[in-house]
C-alpha cells in the first residue's frame, strides 16, 4: 500500500552504489579521451533523475539517498571535466594515491635533478620581482613545460604505465604551483 503511495519519482530513486567509480557513475569508458560535450549531457541528465528537490516530499531516507547520489555525481563530474583532475582519478584507480606519501601506493618522489631546477627558478623568480615583462616570459616557459609534463603523463597512462604516469602528475603539481607563485608575483 505504501509503494502505491509514492510518486513516481521516488520509485525511480535507485539504489545508491558508493563502489562505482566516477567513470561508471556518469556511464563513462575509463579512458582519458572523453567527449567532453557527452560528459557534460550525462552528468545533466543523470543530475536531473536524482535531483534531491525532486524528493523534498519523501521520506528522510530518501532524501538522504538522492542527496547522496547528487554529491556523487557532482564529484564524478569535478573529477572528470578537467584533464589534469581526469589523469589525476585515472592514476588513483591504478593504485597510486597522488596525496600519500606511502613509499608502496603513494605519489613517486621528484628526481634531485627536478627539484634543483625549481630551486633555482625560485632564485629566477626573486630575481624578476617587479619585471612584468620577464614574469610573463616565465610563466610563458612553465605553462609550455606544464602542457608537455601533461601529455607525458596522458602517454603513460595510455600504456597502462601508472606509476610513470604519476611520476609526471608529481612533477606537474610542482609546475602548477610554481606558476601560482608568478601569478601572485604578478598581481
Amino acid at each position: 500500500m505504501a509503494a502505491e503511495n509514492r510518486s513516481a519519482s521516488e520509485r525511480e530513486l535507485p539504489p545508491f552504489d558508493p563502489g562505482l567509480d566516477h567513470f561508471a557513475r556518469l556511464g563513462q569508458a575509463r579512458t582519458m579521451d572523453l567527449d567532453g560535450d557527452a560528459l557534460e549531457r550525462a552528468y545533466l541528465e543523470r543530475s536531473r533523475e536524482v535531483h534531491p528537490d525532486r524528493f523534498a516530499a519523501a521520506d528522510a531516507g530518501t532524501r538522504r539517498l538522492a542527496m547522496e547520489h547528487s554529491a556523487a555525481l557532482n564529484a564524478a563530474y569535478a573529477a572528470l571535466s578537467k584533464r589534469i583532475s581526469r589523469a589525476e582519478y585515472l592514476v588513483k584507480l591504478g593504485g597510486v594515491d597522488l596525496d600519500s606519501s606511502d613509499p608502496n601506493t603513494g605519489a613517486p618522489h621528484p628526481d634531485q635533478a627536478f627539484l634543483i631546477d625549481m630551486i633555482e627558478r625560485r632564485e629566477q623568480l626573486a630575481e624578476l620581482a617587479g619585471d612584468e615583462d620577464g614574469l610573463d616570459e616565465l610563466r610563458e616557459q612553465v605553462e609550455d613545460e606544464g602542457k608537455r609534463v601533461l601529455a607525458a603523463a596522458e602517454a603513460a597512462l595510455a600504456e597502462q604505465d601508472t606509476r610513470a604516469a604519476a611520476a609526471h602528475l608529481v612533477h606537474h603539481r610542482y609546475l602548477r604551483r610554481f606558476l601560482a607563485e608568478i601569478d601572485a608575483q604578478l598581481d
